[in-house]
C-alpha cells in the first residue's frame, strides 16, 4: 500500500513537470533512469541545449557511469574478457518489461522492434568473499532501456535483486543495487 501511495505522489510531480515542460520533444527529457534504481530525471533547459545532447550521444561521446552491486565474483571474467559486454539487445517480443541479448540466429524468434548495438564497459572496485558479491563500476555510452541489467544478466553476473533478470527465493525484496553516479561529455561542450 505504500508503495502504491508513493507512485501516486511521483505521478503528480510528473503532471506538474509535463505542464512546465510542454509536450514537444518528450518536456525536454534527455535520460531517465528506472524507478528501481536511482529515479534521476536529467532535463535539457532548451531546445538547443536538447538537440545538441542528442547529437553528442548518437556519436557516443555522453558517457554515464554507475556502481553495482553484483551476484559472485566477477574477477576472473573481467580478466578474460577484457571489460566489455557487447551484445546487442533488442526488446522481448511478448514482454513489454524486458529486454533481450542476441547471441544466435535463432535469437530472433523472440525478439521485436530494432537492434540496439551497444557496449557496456565495466570496472572491478571490490569482492566481498563473506556474501560472494563484487561491487563494480560501470560505464555506457548510449543507455537503451535495461542495458546494464541485461548485459550482466547475459554473462552470468546479474545485478543483486533484481527482481526482472535474477530471480532468486531468497531475494525477494525490490531494492535494485544499480545506481547512477556521474554523467560527463567527450571533448565537447553544450
Amino acid at each position: 500500500m505504500e508503495n502504491e501511495e508513493y507512485n501516486w505522489e511521483i505521478l503528480k510531480i510528473f503532471e506538474s513537470q509535463k505542464a512546465f515542460f510542454g509536450r514537444e520533444k518528450e518536456y525536454w527529457l534527455l535520460n531517465r533512469l528506472d524507478w528501481s534504481t536511482t529515479w534521476l530525471l536529467y532535463f535539457a533547459k532548451n531546445l538547443k541545449v536538447y538537440n545538441k545532447f542528442r547529437e553528442l550521444q548518437k556519436e557516443e561521446k555522453i558517457n554515464k557511469y554507475y556502481v553495482a552491486e553484483v551476484f559472485w565474483n566477477i574477477q576472473n571474467w573481467i580478466s578474460i574478457n577484457w571489460y566489455e559486454i557487447s551484445y546487442p539487445i533488442m526488446h522481448h517480443k511478448f514482454s513489454d518489461d524486458r529486454m533481450i541479448v542476441i547471441k544466435t540466429e535463432s535469437d530472433n524468434k523472440n525478439w521485436k522492434w530494432k537492434v540496439h548495438f551497444v557496449k557496456t564497459t565495466i570496472c572491478d572496485i571490490d569482492y566481498d568473499i563473506k556474501n560472494n558479491r563484487s561491487v563494480i563500476l560501470i560505464k555506457i555510452h548510449k543507455g537503451i532501456r535495461h542495458q546494464i541489467r541485461i548485459h550482466l544478466a547475459s554473462i552470468w553476473f546479474p545485478i543483486c535483486w533484481d527482481n526482472i533478470y535474477c530471480k532468486s527465493k531468497k531475494d525477494t525484496f525490490d531494492k535494485l543495487q544499480l545506481f547512477s553516479v556521474w554523467m560527463d561529455i567527450n571533448d565537447c561542450l553544450l
